[in-house]
């Protein structure tokens, strides 16, 4: 940890920059997540369960 910290001090980035450089990834995870990842999960389980219902069907 106090290699990363020095580092910091010797680029001169601010811990202000540092954290919301981390509030924008963090951000970004949580978006990719609500407009790729939950669309595609309800897609798959929609077509697993219909899919399931067509098999016993006939």
């Amino acid at each position: 940890m106090f290699q990363i910290s020095n580092l910091l001090l010797v680029a001169d980035v601010s811990a202000q920059v540092a954290s919301n450089s981390a509030v924008g990834m963090i951000g970004s995870f949580i978006a990719a997540a609500v407009l790729i990842v939950v669309p595609a999960t309800g897609f798959l389980i929609y077509v697993s369960q219909k899919d399931s219902l067509d098999r016993v069907s006939r």
